[in-house]
């Protein structure tokens, strides 16, 4: 008899010791309409989502009902799929409103106050707004969309304080040149902003200049799949290409850090987060419809959702509303799954929550 193996021939990856303890919890609300975008409300007990036919709905996150559906007059007679639901970041000095902000396709930004469903008020663009995003500090959000310019307009005063665009001149790079699908703030500065788009260009802005002070190429976005590292010094991108769809970024010298293939599954992305106080990132898109989460040090799939019924336009954070459990020492370093929050993602008609760990 052949003498048996007692230890595993050849290395290992960490993370593939603890494959058979990774678990995730799945709930599905499915509806009659594609939905384009979601958002956790400020105390996340309900995710909005927004739907091609204009209308806002509010769905219960312990038991999926529809509980708010915001949709007025205009909503109805100029209908315009809804591109991106924000709220302002919560904090100390910015109470919960239970307030949403929206914008639209034909142009409209809308300000609902979601327990009594109506608009507070309403500001019209002369373009079709792809997205909004608000600033980390103060009560500013940015709006972009197919003319290639960011607005930038104060939420107290409902004005617009300046816009952000390109010099056009020849030979130099210092704005957008197409529709812009992504924009995301510095957490670290009260000016800095960057943005993506259809024209394969990452613009470094800077409120205190009239132009884009830097940038980097390569990468096609058409979704919000830009986001920072907690310190403002990296850049992650999840872009709508078959090569090279997730890329790290050094925000100093806009040069590239490295691109991760974390595996033989080609994706193209539209949208993707850094999951905060971890070295995860989660990511989403079209072609196979794939959710991934991502070790950005390990570059490989942690785990990850196929076969959804559609793309993945977007997704959403909530809270880690579990207990932390204890784990052997051996799998602290390498398992941070149960620090990843609820996401909410939007696929096709469904709008689903993913519980990990």
């Amino acid at each position: 008899m052949e003498p048996q193996r007692r230890k595993v021939a050849g290395p290992v990856a960490p993370s593939s010791m603890k494959a058979a303890r990774k678990s995730f919890m799945v709930t599905n609300t499915d509806t009659n309409k594609d939905i384009m975008c979601c958002k956790y409300t400020e105390d996340t007990r309900e995710i909005a989502a927004g739907f091609t036919d204009g209308s806002i709905r509010l769905f219960d996150c312990m038991n999926g009902n529809c509980t708010h559906t915001l949709m007025d007059d205009e909503c109805r007679s100029y209908p315009g799929p809804v591109t991106a639901i924000k709220h302002r970041p919560v904090s100390k000095a910015h109470p919960i409103s239970n307030t949403i902000l929206s914008s639209y396709v034909n142009g409209c930004i809308k300000c609902w106050t979601y327990k009594y469903n109506q608009c507070i008020y309403t500001i019209r663009e002369k373009r079709q707004t792809l997205g909004l995003c608000y600033h980390p500090r103060f009560t500013k959000f940015v709006t972009y969309g197919d003319d290639a310019k960011l607005n930038m307009y104060d939420e107290e005063a409902q004005t617009q304080e300046r816009t952000f665009y390109s010099s056009q001149r020849k030979g130099i790079i210092d704005g957008h040149t197409s529709r812009i699908f992504a924009c995301v703030f510095n957490p670290k500065s009260h000016h800095e902003l960057i943005s993506g788009g259809w024209d394969d260009v990452v613009v470094c802005w800077d409120d205190r200049q009239p132009f884009a002070t830097k940038y980097f190429t390569g990468v096609h976005m058409c979704g919000e799949g830009l986001d920072f590292d907690k310190p403002g010094k990296q850049i992650l991108t999840c872009s709508w290409q078959d090569k090279d769809s997730i890329q790290i970024w050094d925000y100093g010298s806009c040069k590239l850090i490295e691109t991760i293939v974390p595996d033989n599954h080609n994706c193209k992305l539209y949208c993707g987060k850094l999951v905060p106080q971890t070295n995860l990132a989660i990511c989403g898109g079209s072609d196979a419809n794939i959710l991934r989460v991502v070790d950005i040090n390990l570059k490989m799939t942690e785990c990850s959702i196929r076969n959804n019924p559609g793309a993945i336009y977007c997704i959403d954070f909530g809270t880690v509303r579990r207990k932390p459990t204890k784990v052997p020492d051996t799998y602290k370093k390498v398992s941070e799954i149960q620090s990843i929050p609820r996401v909410a993602l939007v696929t096709g008609k469904r709008l689903q929550i993913v519980d990990f760990g």
